[in-house]
């Protein structure tokens, strides 16, 4: 099956996210008003089976100029969070997170989609000859001018009848991880202090669109800047002024290339 970029921050962290998401982002009650159309949709799509994995999708379908949040939402923002209670045959599911973009808003400096996302969903089922079923209950936020907290929930019978082209195409926007002889690779790191701010200073092989950070800290590694006559990137840290707090702290690095990436971790002694 091999690794799709699946997985994320645990649901510990997950939940610490969201609540301080609801305290520092501009939050409307629109969802709770029947009269205004809610401006997303989510349902799950079936893809077929591969080997003993069950293919699935989350599709979230928004409303023009809206969007939704990536697994680490940015400076500001809800990571979505995946209920799978009630589904049937399954002994293990994992949700899969595209390449994302970067967004710059009253909110902050956000990271997640826009238009339309599709999270693929493999299912390992607990009886290999028995049919599969998924129920969705999905707690996530969709903004636009301010943010809107909310739930939604689908299910599906899963069929093994074929591939789903618009599944299929998400796939590919998943990260894979990294080996030694890929390009983009980060091949050095370090902290530094740029323009009077910490800083996280790489060294690229390849060219790199983005770089997305996360680690088990408050830190926020915003947009990177990239120097072309070094081959370095440095993001810029916020939330954390004192980097001695990241040392022998794992960073998970996404390096977007256009639809697709890479995923490397890195520890700085």
């Amino acid at each position: 099956m091999g690794n799709k970029g699946r997985g994320g921050h645990n649901e510990d962290m997950n939940r610490r996210q969201a609540l301080f998401a609801f305290a520092t982002i501009p939050l409307v009650a629109t969802a709770a008003r029947s009269d205004i159309p809610e401006p997303f949709k989510v349902s799950l799509i079936s893809g077929g089976r591969e080997g003993g994995v069950w293919q699935a999708g989350i599709l979230v379908e928004l409303a023009p100029e809206w969007k939704t949040y990536w697994r680490m939402p940015g400076d500001s923002g809800i990571p979505p969070q995946f209920d799978w209670a009630g589904s049937k045959n399954s002994a293990a599911i994992e949700v899969g997170f595209p390449i994302p973009r970067r967004f710059n808003d009253a909110g902050g400096e956000t990271i997640g989609y826009h238009d339309q996302v599709v999270f693929p969903v493999f299912v390992k089922p607990q009886k290999l000859d028995a049919a599969v079923s998924l129920e969705l209950n999905m707690f996530f936020a969709v903004c636009k001018d301010a943010c809107i907290p909310a739930q939604a929930k689908a299910g599906v019978a899963l069929d093994a009848s074929g591939a789903n082209p618009r599944l299929d195409e998400w796939q590919k926007r998943l990260p894979r991880l990294a080996t030694a002889s890929d390009s983009p690779f980060v091949t050095a790191a370090r902290f530094d202090t740029r323009k009077n701010r910490p800083a996280l200073v790489v060294s690229l092989k390849g060219k790199v669109q983005d770089i997305f950070v996360e680690s088990e800290t408050s830190a926020y590694f915003e947009k990177p800047q990239f120097d072309s006559g070094t081959g370095e990137a440095w993001l810029p840290i916020a939330n954390l002024k004192d980097t001695a707090k990241l040392r022998g702290v794992p960073l998970k690095l996404t390096l977007s290339t256009d639809d697709s990436g890479i995923e490397q971790t890195l520890t700085i002694a």
